[in-house]
């Protein structure tokens, strides 16, 4: 929610408003009431949010202004204000770590009781296929080696290793919507990083000091098929919500709480859907990673990632698929997103082509209100003499920048992004240590995936996109 009826600086002579997407933030420095304020995305963890009434700080349908003028709210900590729990915005700063959105309303508070549903089990062995999360395999497949790894199982213990879609009935029952909580910190200093699902990041790397806590709120898609949603005979990973916590052995993950259930009309999230190929989809057993599992961790709920990219998929094909385009059209609703990348599949063919196909899609999203995003391919690592000099022209960017332009929608160029990213890198071998295998020059691991999907974060933030004002921003800065 913005300040917009108060001002926040001046601008030459005449105060300064916020408008959409904005909110007046003011630096802490001990006291709330010194800092200078600035228009920004939303307040970050040494901020505190000014307002002139209440209607500025609705961000969790409890918040409210403070005779102070500064934003509180009764028993959470919101928008990265440190005031505290509903307290005045003066004196010393805050007691716990805090979270870019608090916790919205209607969401389940986290318990212990659903904590103590976790158990510590080791790190799984990175593999090819699925199997890598089963009970004598470990969980957290892909993590770093040395790590601690808890497994929360709230659907079910059993891993589906081999199954065709839609998956087991159990798992068929399970799939929907769910709004998750969780409190982290304890008594001793932590870190902890937050999987769901298979290896989908939800939240990066959190550093909590002896006696903090920080909440976060998250919406998660929770497929009966948890990779790949047309891989016949893949894995189908564990019935319902799961969520697996980890952070290096010297200062281990720490949990307090969690809250989980699924999402009832008045918490439906926004979601956005990923329409693309092997480079984006949610790839099982810690070995490849696309870049649109690792999304999640950049968006603050009430956003949720639906990545139904799928290993193989060229702009020609999927759109005919009732497992991929055909699952995403009968889910959506007006107001959520669709981020569509193809192109490296589409070597048969050339731009004229794909951008036809590209605009297909758009034109069915814009039908549904539903709000279009084109994004072209990641680029493969091909370096010459220091830089990334091979040829990129059949991912087809030109095909999406020149669908987007004539569709009037966003584009994303991350053919450019990422070959700027892979070029400060200065060679092949250091590129390739983002990919699967230390080789594969198309398709990367987990880390390289978590950096593409930066790169699309901060370019939805760079471009002030309507997205933007759901980006998780200590995200943006990890």
């Amino acid at each position: 929610m913005s300040a917009a009826s108060v001002p926040c600086g001046v601008v030459n002579g005449l105060p300064l408003m916020c408008g959409e997407p904005m909110s007046c933030c003011q630096t802490w420095n001990g006291d709330a009431g010194t800092g200078t304020p600035a228009c920004v995305a939303a307040c970050d963890e040494t901020q505190a949010q000014l307002c002139g009434n209440a209607a500025d700080c609705q961000q969790t349908g409890t918040s409210t202004c403070g005779a102070n003028g500064f934003c509180v709210d009764t028993g959470e900590v919101v928008l990265g204000n440190p005031i505290g729990d509903g307290g005045m915005a003066a004196g010393a700063g805050p007691t716990s770590a805090v979270s870019d959105g608090g916790i919205p309303s209607g969401y389940p508070m986290p318990t212990a009781a659903n904590y103590s549903m976790c158990k510590t089990v080791p790190i799984g062995a990175s593999g090819m296929g699925g199997g890598v999360f089963t009970g004598t395999g470990g969980g957290c497949a892909g993590a770093p080696a040395g790590n601690t790894c808890i497994e929360c199982l709230f659907g079910g213990d059993t891993y589906d290793d081999t199954v065709d879609p839609p998956g087991t009935a159990t798992a068929v029952a399970e799939a929907g919507n769910y709004v998750v909580t969780v409190e982290l910190g304890g008594p001793a200093a932590a870190q902890t990083e937050i999987w769901a699902e298979s290896s989908r990041g939800l939240l990066g790397p959190v550093t909590t000091a002896a006696g903090q806590k920080a909440t976060y709120a998250f919406a998660v898609d929770v497929r009966s098929m948890e990779g790949q949603p047309d891989h016949m005979g893949g894995p189908g990973g564990y019935p319902g919500l799961d969520l697996f916590f980890f952070g290096p052995t010297a200062t281990p993950p720490a949990i307090t709480g969690v809250g989980y259930a699924v999402a009832a009309a008045a918490t439906q999230p926004i979601v956005v859907y990923m329409a693309s190929d092997s480079t984006a989809c949610d790839q099982t057993g810690g070995v490849f990673g696309g870049w649109g599992q690792m999304l999640p961790e950049f968006f603050n709920a009430p956003i949720e990632i639906a990545n139904y990219a799928n290993s193989g998929a060229s702009s020609a094909d999927f759109i005919g698929s009732d497992l991929k385009w055909g699952a995403i059209t009968s889910r959506w609703k007006a107001g959520d997103y669709v981020i569509i990348q193809f192109g490296h599949n589409d070597k048969t063919i050339g731009d004229p082509q794909v951008e036809t196909n590209l605009e297909k899609y758009v034109t069915e999203a814009k039908a549904a209100n539903v709000i279009p995003i084109l994004v072209s391919p990641p680029a493969r690592v091909q370096f010459g003499t220091g830089t990334v000099d091979g040829p990129q022209t059949s991912l087809h960017a030109a095909s999406a920048m020149g669908a987007a332009m004539a569709e009037g929608v966003a584009y994303i160029d991350l053919t450019s992004l990422s070959t700027a990213w892979y070029n400060t890198l200065g060679s092949q071998a250091a590129a390739l240590k983002f990919h699967a295998m230390d080789s594969d020059a198309t398709h990367t691991n987990l880390v390289g995936a978590e950096k593409l999907a930066s790169l699309v974060a901060n370019n939805i933030k760079d471009q002030n996109l309507p997205l933007a004002k759901y980006l998780r921003l200590e995200a943006l800065s990890q």
